[in-house]
């Protein structure tokens, strides 16, 4: 099983591209929300790969990719609230706010802002368009628990900690609605690291100390059973007494994640030059970040009566401002190259 998850599995890299278009139609559904149950399995999976490729049996290798990790989700959080910052700084001349009252409110706003990014996840401010990136915090948060379990050995707690954040979670952000419908329990704060990351992160790294590849042809059953539970995915509006208010993650979703892991991870690699020679290995992310900020300026401009329509032109424009810029930077460093001859012949030389 270790043999065959070394390296980088493109299938997997463009199911998370995928992906990526799933997790705008959830920030796009708007009043046809009930419909898009089946979203929801984006998210999920995200947290899933992230446990999954840093398990290893070697200790001293589980402990680079621990503190890799950590590295790279600081920066990718870093490089979300720059964004984010950047676009509300704007948004302030656009809407005529107080640029002053925007920074001030970045480190006054509420009571015990340390609580909200550790505990909630929740960027402070937490504003409509940059509260989209609290699946980074949760990452960043995530990588410093694995960091911890692995530096003190005791991965093991994954076993106890996956069921009880996952009896936790569906408990507090469905069932709670049945037992108690006039409850104001703050559903969107089971949705953070601790309830929601935590247990699919953990359940990635779990299962992949199993060997799920014994035959061949038992990628085509997972294949099967993840499109299954996909299509099974209950819709929320079903589970909870209040419309709108229910499950943010599902069995079935969690399920479907699953098999669909081990899908891709049972497919043969390829190398496919042309997919990370011209698009990227990290586009899934960008067109994350970018997404919500074109969606707002398409609102300024237009309406889409369609919401698949919506979905698409902001997926495509938000790609489309990441394929510029990623290939800009590749002409940038294509033409220092070409001015650099020593820069070619160090290259030539390893």
């Amino acid at each position: 099983m270790q043999e065959q998850r070394k390296g980088r599995n493109v299938y997997l890299d463009l199911f998370r591209f995928f992906l990526a278009f799933m997790i705008i139609c959830i920030h796009l559904t708007d009043k046809t929300y009930a419909f898009f149950p089946l979203y929801r399995l984006a998210v999920p999976t995200f947290f899933m790969i992230s446990g999954y490729f840093l398990y290893e049996r070697d200790e001293a290798i589980q402990n680079k990719k621990a503190v890799a990790f950590v590295r790279r989700s600081a920066t990718y959080m870093l490089i979300g609230i720059a964004f984010y910052t950047v676009f509300e700084f704007i948004s302030c001349f656009i809407t005529n706010t107080s640029v002053g009252w925007f920074f001030t409110t970045i480190f006054y706003e509420g009571e015990s802002p340390l609580f909200k990014f550790f505990i909630l996840n929740a960027p402070v401010p937490y504003y409509t368009v940059g509260a989209q990136i609290w699946f980074l915090i949760a990452m960043f948060v995530l990588s410093l628990v694995h960091l911890l379990l692995v530096k003190r050995q005791k991965t093991g707690w994954y076993k106890t900690l996956v069921p009880v954040c996952f009896a936790i979670y569906f408990f507090f952000s469905g069932f709670m609605y049945i037992l108690q419908p006039t409850t104001d329990i703050p559903v969107r704060y089971m949705r953070n690291a601790w309830f929601f990351g935590l247990p699919t992160f953990g359940l990635g790294y779990w299962i992949a100390r199993w060997d799920w590849h014994k035959k061949s042809w038992a990628k085509y059953l997972y294949l099967a059973l993840a499109l299954l539970f996909f299509a099974l995915q209950i819709p929320e509006h079903h589970l909870v007494a209040r419309e709108n208010s229910a499950l943010e993650m599902y069995i079935t979703g969690v399920l479907s994640a699953v098999f669909f892991l081990q899908f891709f991870m049972g497919l043969q690699k390829t190398n496919c030059h042309f997919y990370y020679t011209w698009i990227g290995k990290s586009a899934p992310f960008y067109i994350y970040i970018l997404h919500m900020g074109v969606a707002y300026a398409l609102s300024k401009l237009t309406s889409f009566p369609n919401l698949m329509l919506k979905s698409a032109v902001v997926f495509f424009l938000s790609f489309a401002i990441y394929e510029i810029v990623f290939l800009l930077l590749k002409l940038f460093a294509w033409t220092k190259k070409r001015k650099n001859p020593d820069l070619r012949k160090t290259e030539n030389g390893n």
